[in-house]
Parts: C-alpha cells; sequence; structure tokens
C-alpha cells in the first residue's frame, strides 16, 4: 500500500515519466506467440523418397491447410534464411507468420520437389511468391525466396 501512495505521488507531482517502448517478439520475450515444436535431424537421414514425402506433407500444412503449427514441424530451429529482411532461425519466423498466417487468402500455383531441395509457387497478400527450401536430416535447414507483386498503375508504351 505504502508503495502504491508513493508511486501516485510521484505521478502527481511530475517526477515520473511512463513511457511504453516499442515491442517486437525480438525485443520482448514475453510478447512470442508461442513456442513451435520444430524438426529433429536424424541420422541415418531419410531417403530421398521418405524426404519427398515430407516435403509434400509440409507443403500441405503450409500453403493448403495454413496450419503453421504443422508446417514448422518440419523446420530445423536452426535453419538458415536467405532473405535480407528476416533472420536466421524458425523461432523467428515462426513468431513473425503465427499472428497471421491462418488468414491469408493463398492461391497454389505449384510445387515441385528434387532432392534435396523443394519449391513452392503460390500467390498470396505479398504477390507471388516462390519459397526454396533445402532438406537435410529430414528437416528444412535452409530457405531462399522470390517475390514480386503487381504494380497497382502501369502505363506502358509498348503495345
Amino acid at each position: 500500500m505504502q508503495l502504491v501512495t508513493v508511486v501516485v505521488a510521484a505521478l502527481a507531482a511530475g517526477r515520473v515519466t511512463w513511457a511504453m517502448p516499442t515491442t517486437t517478439p525480438d525485443t520482448n520475450p514475453k510478447m512470442l506467440t508461442a513456442r513451435a515444436t520444430f524438426c529433429k535431424k536424424v541420422d541415418p537421414p531419410p531417403s530421398e523418397e521418405e524426404t519427398a514425402m515430407r516435403f509434400t506433407k509440409f507443403a500441405d500444412a503450409f500453403i493448403v491447410r495454413k496450419d503453421i503449427d504443422a508446417a514448422f514441424s518440419y523446420i530445423a530451429p536452426e535453419y538458415i534464411n536467405h532473405n535480407p529482411t528476416a533472420k536466421d532461425g524458425a523461432q523467428f519466423a515462426y513468431d513473425l507468420l503465427k499472428p497471421f498466417w491462418a488468414s491469408q487468402q493463398i492461391t497454389v500455383l505449384g510445387t515441385l520437389y528434387r532432392h534435396p531441395q523443394g519449391w513452392l509457387n503460390y500467390r498470396s497478400a505479398f504477390g507471388t511468391i516462390v519459397d526454396r527450401y533445402r532438406w537435410e536430416g529430414g528437416c528444412i535447414v535452409e530457405h531462399w525466396d522470390s517475390g514480386e507483386q503487381m504494380p497497382s498503375n502501369v502505363t506502358s508504351t509498348n503495345p
């Protein structure tokens, strides 16, 4: 009770300034949406056929069902992300995508697996995306992406 009185008195006297810092999952661990269950590499690694089946299940979870928890069970925690605006590590990507991924409108344009890599091609609010994943030990360990958004006002002089 005495502490409350001191705080209230200090506020009333204008001697304490309350500031709300800008927080992100990166700067405030309490803000993390959840901890996902990530993939654990196995040794000996799965066969090419088994890895292709794992890729198909990952693709279904990620861009068809949009079940981020199921999708991230195929991603190794230490995965490398080559997107220059993203950090490495599955937890960073999970925290970024989890709040909105399930509500995304996604049109699947294609999937392809050629050992040890798989590609997802889809259209979303972010434009047309191609994600490429490298698999190792039954898990996604590396990711590249490219995307393009249709310009809203284009004037062409070429017929």
